[in-house]
């Protein structure tokens, strides 16, 4: 069968997030544990063994106790800075252990 009217690439993937709202929550937190690597940068991931999103909490896994309690203290600035890079609200809340 030979499609006459052609639809534009944005189109179709805005449709599949839509039909799919599942894979795109997933998709997101897959993002955000990307961003959590390339927002802070080497210093931080070298001491970061673990990042996981679940339940709309970001947990992180610290090896350093003293860059654990510096996270700490920023936490409600670590979810705003992550959920603005991803593009929408992602995660509620930051476990830093």
């Amino acid at each position: 069968m030979i499609r006459r009217k052609t639809v534009r690439l944005n189109e179709t993937l805005r449709l599949f997030w839509k039909d799919n709202p599942e894979l795109y929550h997933k998709m997101l937190e897959a993002r955000v544990q990307r961003l959590w690597r390339e927002l802070f940068g080497p210093s931080i991931a070298a001491y970061t063994t673990n990042v996981y999103v679940k339940n709309r909490v970001l947990y992180v896994f610290m090896t350093s106790s003293v860059v654990r309690s510096e996270m700490l203290s920023m936490r409600k600035r670590l979810v705003i800075v992550l959920n603005q890079h991803a593009g929408s609200e992602v995660i509620d809340d930051v476990v830093i252990r």
